[in-house]
């Protein structure tokens, strides 16, 4: 579904930007640039520009080095993926160069921290707001608004959601699980 969002969003001839707040050790904005890439290899389609975003220095370390384990990569990469665009060292498996360098790793504290500049078209804050207090949730919505395109989309984890937490986002009627700007009717009139 975000490969369809994104397909929408490049219909308005533009380089889209997807921001991936709270990537952890990577395999979120690898496994986007990875589906983006074929998706480039196949049609053409050109590349969203991928920035990623986490706390942790640790995690972000492991997010560029693109090194896992063999239970890490197999969780849901088929194998025909993990041949395409990783090598194995001992029993770890380690990321193509070109595949790291589709991805823009930075850290950031969502909550004290700017976010990255310019506006993204989809943002993916999956499994992090859930760890956060409401009253911080209340003061990380705004920035992640503020963050998007007219017309963008937010993407957050099964468990998380907008609904009582911030009036500033409403779910999208063309994309189900995902989340826009409260009162726009972005990319779900161009779409939906």
């Amino acid at each position: 579904m975000l490969v369809e969002a994104v397909a929408a969003a490049q219909a308005e001839r533009r380089r889209v930007r997807i921001w991936c707040a709270g990537c952890s050790t990577g395999q979120e904005p690898l496994s986007l640039a990875m589906a983006f890439a074929e998706r480039h290899q196949t049609s053409g389609a050109p590349m969203p520009e991928i920035v990623a975003t986490d706390v942790s220095e640790a995690a972000l370390a492991r997010a560029r080095a693109g090194r896992f384990s063999q239970f890490e990569i197999q969780r849901g990469l088929p194998v025909r993926q993990m041949i395409r665009w990783f090598d194995t060292t001992g029993s770890d498996w380690v990321a193509k160069p070109e595949l790291v360098k589709l991805v823009s790793f930075r850290r950031m504290n969502l909550v004290s921290d700017q976010p990255p500049p310019g506006r993204f078209d989809i943002i993916l804050c999956r499994n992090v707001l859930l760890y956060l207090s409401t009253q911080t949730k209340t003061h990380v919505f705004p920035k992640l608004a503020d963050a998007l395109n007219p017309g963008g989309m937010l993407v957050l984890g099964a468990g998380e959601t907008v609904i009582g937490q911030t009036k500033a986002f409403e779910p999208s009627k063309a994309f189900r699980g995902f989340y826009q700007l409260q009162g726009e009717e972005g990319r779900s009139q161009a779409v939906g």
